[in-house]
């Protein structure tokens, strides 16, 4: 996925908003959660729509079912055979009728098919399911994903998705996100936070239960994932049964696990530290792997070894081997982290594997401490080859968006464990935690054991390993009525068995349907007819689709094939470098004037300056949406790399005396916007097209001063105004080939002066872009920002 990707939907315009919003409504009790995604969709065209939007789903979360409100009719939807359901879907558009169709992509994501959406009609979707949350370390962590960002490679050839389910971006779309949890009994009393989103919470105690109400503070759009922690949580394992929705004379079982581990001694780590540094890293998220990295080292401790890698495009060693920690090692990792840059091009994440992998060490097999954001296409053959590898793999996942599903995948299918930073969000805590799991003893030989007198007609598979203060859920089906102690027990590096948890399964049997699905699901995965069972438990999977169909009446029908509709996704704050995500806390502490407003808009639309000892200037509030739309050109945008406290001037005609003005993008926007023969050629006409002063100054000080004796100012305009109408940034292909080095960018200026109606001198051309080294699309170099005129 390249940058002109994204911008490709600048220019062939988004027509309308289709998708209005989305809100997510969840209640959470136990370590259950249940929620309801609402998608609104409206036609603002003349002609009949076939919608089709991606949308992710988090780690296992079961889909229970879909209704949906077309103009004023109620339609309710059923699971059949994924084939049948795709017949029926084009029959009923072939025959000028609505239909709704929902299927699973083959990387976790669904795609919510909406045919024959008449002119002016609406339709709200709403999606049920549930999903089993993990309690790690003390705090129970929800993770609600609202976007699929860019991926690197070819999401049909390689992720396996159909060309109609690849995700599609657009710089300036923007589709409001609403939120409401729901937090029941004891959880409700834990100390609740959100590093994504400024929330307010409302605790509501009960006579026999209590409630904690969780909702967005501010407005919120599908530019990052929101994420909840309950921290102060004492664990317990717990076991639920439920009579069987299908055979009702059958009992499902669900028992959930928080081992207690206990060593009185750790072993020293050999450990290899992997770092993505590919281009999607660019900005908040290699700043957050930074401050992963550097908290990794200062947690090593005598007798550990351990390597440093990175890699994009291409991997680069650190050394040959395994170093072992020592005052010198230390140092040198501190300062390799500290300097660590996303300026390696694309994603090559199987590649980088093997070769770490293969890195000389005594021992057989070992742990690998990955910190990406995922972001890749095709996740199948590098499970495979991690899986095959003798390699644990424990995973950091960085960023406002990462590819949970694929990230979890891989810890899983090695035995290894998985943990996510957020943007803003402390990393210190999520890093102790893999430490743990790191220095933890391994338990193998995992067994359960059941009520005496209880054996299961089918059971989950045990995991590979358990780490002190994890969740591990275990799902059975029994034919008679279970009561009694549920044990999980393991075998330890001394060979000596032992009882890791506990739980009771006491009482009648629940009638809700949700756990007996839970339990279905996890059925499917080793079923041998998985699309009968997955039918008959109205379960939508890799084998099954939800189908409704509306048949209209005969005036209604549409009398053409509808037109395709594609909803473009928003670009995830801060991928690529591209705008900021503020922490809530970090905008809770500042009592300014206007936060609302600046607060208000999608990370990627606003990037402010964070001085420590100031407050939030709105007019360094930079409006993506507004300006972008005034071109229908969009050049491709290089990824930002300095820091998010280098202000960003907003775009206007009248900038304030201290700003440097129009961004790069801004003027280039504007240059392709006019004819040539109005572009300015004096350096007050630069002042005048809305470049500030201090950026006036500096073209003319620092490129056009010296030249007087060779080239007049007009000439030193219009060449300057030349090379920024012709810049155009590499995409992550154009990386890739070129092997991702730094250098690489500055292949990507592209001075076309055949053919043009200005001559433009290519020696002061070349004397520009050389002055100009350092640009990026949003931002001038250094010097531009601090010389007066």
């Amino acid at each position: 996925m390249s940058y002109r990707d994204i911008s490709e939907g600048l220019r062939t315009g988004e027509r309308g908003m289709v998708l209005m919003g989305v809100s997510f409504k969840g209640a959470i009790r136990g370590a259950c959660l249940e929620a309801t995604v609402e998608q609104r969709f409206v036609n603002p065209g003349e002609s009949h729509l076939e919608v089709v939007y991606s949308f992710p789903l988090p780690w296992g979360a079961v889909v229970l079912g879909v209704e949906a409100t077309l103009g004023d009719r109620h339609l309710k939807g059923a699971v059949v055979a994924r084939q049948e359901a795709e017949t029926r879907y084009e029959n009923a558009i072939a025959d000028g009728d609505a239909a709704i169709m929902v299927e699973r992509n083959h990387d976790g994501s669904c795609c919510m098919n909406l045919g024959n959406l008449a002119p002016g009609e609406s339709c709200t979707i709403r999606l049920r399911y549930a999903q089993l949350l993990q309690f790690e370390q003390g705090g129970l962590r929800l993770l609600v994903p609202t976007v699929i960002a860019p991926r690197y490679g070819d999401p049909v050839l390689q992720g396996g998705l159909m060309p109609h389910q690849a995700s599609e971006h657009s710089l300036t779309a923007e589709y409001p996100f609403q939120l409401e949890i729901a937090i029941h009994g004891p959880l409700a009393r834990g100390a609740v936070s959100s590093p994504s989103h400024a929330v307010t919470t409302q605790f509501h105690p009960g006579w026999d239960s209590d409630r904690m109400n969780v909702t967005l503070a501010r407005h919120g759009f599908l530019d990052r994932d929101f994420i909840l922690v309950i921290g102060g949580i004492a664990h317990n394992s717990v076991a639920i049964k439920a009579s069987d929705c299908v055979e009702t004379d059958r009992v499902a079982v669900l028992a959930s696990f928080c081992p207690r581990v206990s060593s009185k001694e750790h072993s020293p780590l050999a450990v290899k530290l992997l770092v993505d540094c590919s281009g999607s890293m660019t900005g908040d998220s290699i700043g957050a792997a930074r401050r992963a990295l550097q908290s990794i080292v200062g947690l090593l401790t005598n007798g550990d070894r351990f390597s440093l890698s990175r890699f994009g495009s291409t991997v680069e060693h650190r050394s040959r081997g395994l170093w072992n920690l020592t005052g010198v090692t230390r140092v040198a990792a501190q300062r390799w982290a500290n300097n660590l840059e996303a300026d390696l091009g694309g994603t090559e994440m199987e590649r980088a594997l093997k070769s770490t992998f293969e890195l000389s060490s005594c021992d057989a097999g070992g742990d690998v401490l990955l910190v990406t954001d995922g972001e890749i296409a095709g996740i199948d053959s590098t499970v495979e080859r991690a899986r095959a590898s003798g390699h644990r793999l424990f995973v950091v996942g960085i960023g406002s968006s990462p590819a949970e599903i694929h990230l979890r995948r891989l810890a899983e299918a090695t035995g290894g464990a998985c943990d996510f930073v957020a943007p803003g969000e402390a990393v210190e805590p999520a890093i102790l935690r893999m430490f743990h799991r790191l220095r933890s003893p391994r338990l193998t030989g995992l067994s359960l054991r059941w009520p005496e007198g209880s054996t299961p007609l089918w059971q989950s598979p045990l995991p590979r390993s358990v780490f002190d203060g994890d969740t591990i859920n275990i799902f059975a089906l029994f034919e008679t009525p279970v009561n009694g102690q549920v044990v999980l027990g393991g075998t330890g590096p001394d060979g000596v068995e032992v009882n890791i948890g506990t739980a009771s399964v006491e009482g009648c049997a629940e009638t809700s349907d949700v756990v007996s699905r839970l339990v279905a699901s996890e059925r499917v995965k080793v079923s041998e007819s998985p699309q009968e069972l997955a039918v008959a438990y109205q379960l939508l999977t890799d084998y099954t689709n939800f189908l409704m169909v509306h048949v209209r009446s005969l005036e209604d029908k549409a009398v053409d094939m509808p037109d395709l509709h594609k909803v473009r996704q928003m670009v995830p704050a801060g991928w690529g470098g591209m705008g900021s995500v503020l922490g809530a806390e970090q905008l809770e502490s500042r009592d300014c004037m206007g936060m609302d407003e600046i607060y208000d808009r999608p990370a990627l639309s606003r990037r402010v300056s964070l001085q420590e000892d100031t407050c939030f200037d709105k007019d360094l509030a930079f409006d993506w949406g507004h300006q972008l739309n005034e071109s229908e050109h969009v050049p491709e945008p290089h990824p930002v790399t300095t820091p998010v406290t280098k202000p960003v001037t907003q775009r206007h005609s009248s900038p304030p005396r201290s700003s440097p003005g129009l961004t790069p993008l801004a003027l280039q926007d504007r240059l392709l916007g006019m004819p040539r023969s109005q572009w300015p050629s004096t350096f007050d006409g630069l002042r005048a097209m809305g470049l500030g002063d201090p950026l006036v100054a500096w073209v003319e000080q620092a490129i056009g001063r010296g030249l007087a004796n060779r080239w007049p100012e007009h000439k030193v305009v219009t060449a300057f105004l030349h090379v920024i109408a012709e810049w155009v940034f590499p995409g992550y292909e154009q990386l890739r080939q070129s092997g991702g080095g730094p250098d690489s960018w500055l292949g990507g200026w592209k001075v076309s002066l055949k053919g043009d109606a200005v001559r433009v001198d290519r020696k002061l051309a070349k004397r520009i872009r050389e002055a100009l080294k350092g640009i990026a699309a949003l931002q001038w170099p250094e010097e531009a920002y601090g010389m007066t005129g």
